[in-house]
């Protein structure tokens, strides 16, 4: 077995210990007999935000979502580069791209001894704001209203690490965007 075929194998228990019970985040992948190479992450119940689509002209809000998909694939140079992380729902934050391919920028620096399952935790932190970077941001408008409205950060207070639980997922809060 390689070493990268050995980190495969290692991020795929790790993985699959870590979330087969969690509250908030359910992990999917497809073996066809193999070590899985690409992921589908689901967040549910965590607070993030999408821009609501207005006309030119009209005023532009963002609203509350709680549900975020994110694919996570793990390339032929991983674990020496960072894998490739897209965003399938769509979400207003400076460091996911709203255009395709929908990336998200999980940092500048990667350093091998990284794991997969903390980037997944990472990854959750930056749905709901408690982390993000507005001085290299993938999404300018984001970065330019993250700024604007940092005392209304973070989105949402679920430390998912802990898998604690929150007990109302029904609010849902628009806010103002004025660009």
């Amino acid at each position: 077995m390689t070493p990268r075929e050995r980190r495969l194998k290692s991020d795929f228990e790790k993985i699959t210990a870590e979330f087969s019970d969690h509250p908030y985040i359910k992990v999917e992948f497809d073996t066809n007999g193999f070590i899985p190479e690409k992921y589908q992450i689901t967040y549910t119940g965590i607070n993030g935000i999408r821009l609501i689509p207005s006309k030119p002209g009209e005023e532009k809000i963002v609203e509350i979502i709680d549900e975020h998909v994110i694919e996570i694939y793990l390339h032929i140079d991983y674990p020496r580069m960072k894998p490739q992380c897209y965003c399938k729902t769509e979400i207003f934050h400076p460091n996911f791209r709203m255009a395709h391919p929908h990336d998200i920028c999980i940092g500048d620096y990667w350093a091998s001894g990284e794991t997969l399952y903390d980037l997944i935790y990472q990854i959750g932190e930056m749905i709901q704001y408690q982390n993000y970077n507005i001085k290299n941001p993938l999404n300018g408008v984001a970065a330019k209203w993250a700024r604007e409205h940092s005392d209304t950060l973070p989105v949402g207070k679920i430390n998912l690490w802990l898998g604690e639980i929150k007990l109302d997922l029904s609010e849902k809060n628009n806010l103002e965007l004025n660009l």
